[in-house]
């Protein structure tokens, strides 16, 4: 079993308190030096070298082109076809960007070469327990894993009774703390975007805005944890960037969609841990909710049928945390692929699911050197067998993957 630096939100809020405990003793987090020293046990990664892909089909961000030639070196897409080292025949394959997964919780070097055997090329980190461990893991010098950013320690309410998720006290947010110098400490330990946890008896409304408005004083971005309607509108009012998954407990209305829209906020739906926590027996075994709960299912399928119908931009994101427990596995990177799947499930085409886990993602998290085939644009790239355009789940049929230019030696099969 992986080390864990931190479970999944939703998962663990839907456990029982016993559950929590037996799931908190079975795991250790990952510090710096076990990252550092799992990087420095990996055989080394290939060489990058200048490659040419040809006669293979390009995702443009709507469909496949006619067969072409694409060129990568240095780690970047290219015109030149000079000196090409190394020669791809692509006949009968299709070339996407490299998978963004915009809300995964991977704790190690272990799981970010699983996740990459996926062909999932960068990922956004929901959560950091310790900033010395998410450095490490940003910075491991793996050239053939994925990117890595990271939030920092979530925001969390000191009443918020967040069982074994609550950060030691002194990381708690009270009412006289200072909400800006805890935002400006979080970027100054190398934070990519700043998280706050958004539920009942967790975060009032000002400080959700006032921790908002200081990210946004700083040219930063905010993902604020909403899975409830009240804590998501809570979460829509403070104008925060990312609202990371969707109600289960009720329709969103119009009125919320609308302003949504109005505030230019993007929704991360993690529809793949709401299908888990519903549909597998082993988290039913140790669900804390009743038949007379107003959760369901159907409204996750609903809300995230909604907002696509009114064009809010949805990414795609997963909230997998590898194995927690015997039984519980959300595995990382396959996850990715089914979170495509079940979009497309509630009335996104496949080009859109396909947009919503590349370009898409990369527009809104700012990362514009990446999500799409393009001349200068990085050389993530996946190479598949089959279209994904005639049956989304043709994204696991991987050939080939490309991190940055640099071919990943272990790649995902179909079985």
């Amino acid at each position: 079993m992986w080390p864990k630096q931190e479970f999944s939100c939703f998962v663990l809020a839907l456990l029982s308190s016993n559950t929590l405990a037996c799931l908190q003793n079975s795991q250790r987090r990952a510090t710096a030096l076990d990252i550092r020293d799992q990087a420095y046990s990996r055989r080394a990664a290939l060489a990058s070298t200048k490659t040419a892909i040809h006669k293979v089909r390009v995702f443009n961000g709507q469909c496949f082109t006619a067969p072409q030639t694409v060129v990568f070196a240095d780690g970047l897409i290219t015109a030149d076809t000079e000196n090409i080292e190394t020669v791809i025949d692509g006949t009968g394959q299709f070339l996407i960007p490299g998978l963004i997964d915009s809300h995964v919780h991977v704790p190690d070097i272990a799981g970010l070469a699983s996740i990459t055997s996926y062909g999932v090329t960068t990922i956004l980190n929901m959560a950091c327990g310790d900033y010395a461990a998410c450095t490490a893991l940003k910075n491991n010098n793996q050239t053939d894993l994925a990117s890595v950013l990271s939030s920092g320690i979530g925001a969390v309410g000191y009443a918020s009774g967040n069982g074994v998720l609550q950060p030691p006290p002194e990381n708690l947010i009270y009412p006289d703390t200072d909400l800006p110098q805890l935002v400006a400490y979080a970027f100054g330990n190398g934070s990519d975007y700043y998280k706050l946890i958004s539920k009942p008896a967790s975060l009032s409304q000002e400080q959700q805005d006032t921790l908002v408005s200081a990210a946004h004083s700083m040219g930063q971005q905010t993902m604020t944890h909403a899975s409830d309607l009240i804590s998501l509108q809570q979460a829509v009012a403070s104008k925060s960037d990312g609202l990371q998954h969707i109600p289960d407990d009720g329709l969103l209305p119009i009125s919320t969609i609308a302003a949504i829209k109005k505030n230019k906020q993007f929704v991360t739906p993690t529809m793949t841990i709401f299908k888990y926590g519903y549909s597998h027996p082993a988290v039913f075994a140790f669900l804390g909710r009743t038949n007379s709960t107003n959760a369901t299912y159907a409204h996750v399928e609903e809300n995230v049928r909604r907002l696509h119908k009114a064009g809010v931009p949805l990414l795609a994101g997963t909230d997998a945390v590898g194995a927690v427990a015997p039984g519980i596995d959300l595995p990382f990177g396959k996850t990715l692929h089914e979170e495509l799947q079940l979009l497309n499930g509630v009335g996104l085409t496949p080009a859109e699911a396909l947009r919503a886990a590349t370009v898409v993602s990369a527009t809104w998290h700012r990362l514009l050197d990446r999500g799409e085939i393009k001349i200068g644009k990085r050389a993530d790239l996946v190479l598949l067998n089959s279209n994904p355009l005639r049956n989304i789940s043709n994204t696991l049929d991987i050939a080939k993957v490309w991190v940055g230019g640099v071919e990943v030696q272990d790649v995902a099969k179909l079985t």
